[in-house]
């Protein structure tokens, strides 16, 4: 079931990300002139998520919205494209039914389900995936990431017994793997073949996966130009460490080290789109965007990337 999907879900997926404007309403525009970039440029696989896609901010009539903007002009693009969108980051199984079957009317690849109600047991977990994939069979994307235990309120990484679970849902097809834990994501990888996994993280935290069989993962600087991502990728498949040892400090590096580990990824990533010139860096409260200040430091950094960048892909 869903084979052909998840055949298709290998390589870099690339983050729909929701710009506002001035009034801060999405920003349609700068949304769709991003979409189309990304395709030009050679993505075919696309996915608007819980906090890259700023559901946070919106309201669950504003994500329904959105995402129906999205799969219709994804599919606009290229009918064979690929396209993820998620449902909101705190409902009932009643409503993730809802959105799924919005989702798959619209015509969506695939839906991506996060869990933030608090983890008692397995059986929760596995229930609310089952109730989902038998009422609106859509094939489900799911977006594993530390739960808050019920029973003490600590943050836990997924028990292993869950992820060996998974497989008895059979419209789950694929897993965001965002524990950015070694251990936790060598458990996940051990769903492969059967469950296709994208592993979220930057491109070097990426590679040390190779040996386990990872075939997916989340775009980082790819964001700016789906050649990074597609190059990288083409240099993985061929164990091209030259190219990818050039991509991983040319590229990636800059940004990853000097923005996002001081300001954080989720405050950084808009802001180099807007230096990019796609979109603003804006954000609903209480996600506060940088400074004028703080994002003179994106401007810099996306500079020297553009630099290298140029070099290593001339128009």
């Amino acid at each position: 079931m869903f084979e052909e999907v998840k055949e298709r879900l290998q390589g870099c997926v690339y983050t729909i990300f929701t710009p506002f404007d001035a009034n801060e309403n999405v920003d349609y525009e700068s949304l769709d002139r991003y979409l189309d970039h990304i395709y030009r440029t050679g993505g075919r696989k696309f996915y608007a998520m819980a906090y890259n896609s700023r559901y946070s901010q919106l309201t669950h009539d504003e994500i329904r919205d959105l995402n129906e903007h999205c799969i219709r002009k994804v599919k606009a693009l290229d009918p064979k494209n690929v396209v993820i969108v998620g449902d909101p980051i705190h409902c009932s199984t009643k409503e993730t039914i809802e959105f799924s079957r919005h989702a798959k009317d619209t015509g969506a690849d695939l839906i991506s389900l996060l869990v933030r109600e608090k983890y008692f047991n397995d059986e929760q977990i596995i229930e609310h995936y089952a109730d989902v994939g038998r009422a609106a069979k859509l094939g489900i994307l799911v977006h594993e990431m530390p739960f808050l235990s019920g029973h003490n309120g600590t943050q836990m990484h997924w028990p292993e017994s869950l992820f060996r679970a998974l497989p008895k849902v059979p419209e789950i097809v694929a897993l965001k793997e965002d524990a950015k834990d070694f251990k936790t994501t060598c458990i996940a990888l051990e769903l492969e073949p059967r469950i296709r996994v994208v592993i979220a993280g930057r491109k070097s935290a990426f590679m040390p996966f190779r040996p386990y069989g990872a075939r997916a993962y989340l775009n980082g600087i790819s964001m700016l130009d789906a050649r990074i991502g597609e190059a990288f990728w083409d240099a993985y498949e061929k164990d091209d460490q030259t190219a990818i040892k050039t991509i991983l400090e040319r590229l990636e590096a800059p940004f990853f080290d000097k923005c996002a580990a001081k300001y954080g990824w989720h405050r950084t990533n808009k802001a180099l789109l807007q230096a990019a010139g796609f979109m603003h860096r804006r954000d609903r409260m209480p996600l506060k965007h940088l400074s004028d200040t703080e994002y003179a430091d994106v401007v810099a950094v996306y500079a020297d990337v553009k630099s290298a960048f140029d070099r290593m892909f001339p128009s």
